[in-house]
């Protein structure tokens, strides 16, 4: 059960609706570029935009992501995959950008995936280097009797995750098939944002029914899969290739903000439904919550504060996804629906629905739910 939370002081001021989403994306955790922002900047340009048209809708320098350690703002890759999804007029484009990777084309850790013994194995080290594809993935495994689910998170849920959590689950999918040569039946799909209107689409790549508005993002299946072996093997290559995707990961780590590793284990402690406080958050990264204050205050901020913003934005990014102000309670660690309503007259003046309802109404592209001909 859920621990309850109290309430965090007022904000000094209401933040406006049309602001709910605005830190600057020198503190955002950052995304690397290749293979999956590469081929969508490919198809966008095949389909006529132009380099100054993608460079003004995405906030991406093009000249940078010419380099394969390129990294940038992951709200960069969400508008990104939002502009290719309406330039292309498929918003299930990805389930299915796998399909336009040139041949071998792949980022490094699925080139270090790819070398493990089995399924079980890779997965485990996707687990482990995720963060060296983002810094907001999370993957991971249950095994529940004869079922086993692979999961996909998004450890700062500041971010809605939708293309991400479609992106991943597809690519599973994909590289199970490659890397062991069998098709896997997959029993079961779920996703936490709404329906996008391709369900079709969906079902086609998962070959099962999908699940939308969930409590998770995964997919399920046999869990006897785990121990299949990968026809990909190679155990020389698979030692060299951790030796340095530990050392990548060692760099990356030391440059991240610390701002953003606390926003990824405070999503952990939600997730778990565990109590937020700066002590566990410590616990987490292994730091004393003294040293752990100071950092954060070195970078201008302040751990309840962040917390709150944490939630806020969550907040508002679930309701766009569909899930109900139940469920929106629950992820967020709420002790009740009314305390997240509360909540929500101190942020934005509002109540929860009228809050989705205006931000449907703004005339960015970020928030609107696509229309298609799928």
């Amino acid at each position: 059960m859920r621990k309850p939370h109290a309430m965090l002081p007022a904000a000094r001021q209401r933040m406006p609706v049309s602001s709910w989403r605005t830190s600057p994306a020198n503190r955002e955790p950052t995304a690397a570029v290749y293979e999956s922002a590469v081929t969508l900047v490919r198809l966008l340009a095949r389909a006529g935009a132009t380099d100054r048209e993608i460079e003004q809708g995405t906030g991406i320098s093009l000249a940078a992501t010419r380099h394969p350690d390129a990294r940038v703002p992951v709200s960069q890759i969400e508008r990104l995959w939002r502009l290719a999804a309406e330039r292309l007029n498929n918003p299930a484009i990805a389930l299915e950008l796998h399909n336009h990777y040139p041949e071998n084309k792949l980022h490094f850790v699925a080139h270090l995936g790819m070398r493990c013994a089995d399924m079980r194995s890779a997965i485990e080290h996707w687990r482990k280097y995720a963060f060296l594809v983002s810094e907001v993935d999370d993957v991971d495994y249950v095994v529940e009797g004869g079922t086993a689910r692979f999961i996909y998170a998004c450890r700062d849920p500041r971010y809605s995750a939708s293309w991400f959590s479609e992106h991943v689950l597809s690519l599973a999918v994909w590289f199970a098939a490659s890397f062991t040569g069998q098709t896997l039946k997959i029993n079961g799909a779920r996703f936490m944002h709404a329906d996008p209107g391709c369900r079709h689409v969906h079902e086609r790549t998962f070959g099962t029914s999908v699940e939308f508005a969930a409590s998770e993002n995964s997919i399920s299946f046999d869990a006897g899969y785990l121990d299949l072996p990968f026809r990909t093997a190679d155990s020389y290559l698979h030692h060299y290739l951790v030796a340095k995707a530990d050392e990548l990961k060692a760099s990356l780590e030391q440059e991240a903000r610390v701002e953003n590793k606390v926003v990824a284990a405070i999503s952990i402690l939600l997730t778990r439904g565990d109590e937020v406080t700066l002590d566990r958050v410590a616990d987490l990264l292994k730091q004393s919550p003294r040293r752990l204050r100071q950092v954060l205050e070195s970078e201008g901020r302040r751990f309840r504060d962040l917390f709150d913003e944490v939630r806020r934005e969550a907040a508002a990014r679930y309701l766009m996804q569909g899930l109900s102000i139940s469920q929106v309670a629950v992820l967020l660690g709420f002790s009740e629906p009314s305390a997240l309503q509360h909540a929500f007259r101190r942020w934005y003046d509002t109540s929860p629905g009228d809050f989705r309802q205006q931000l449907l109404a703004l005339p960015s592209g970020l928030t609107r739910p696509l229309r298609s001909r799928c």
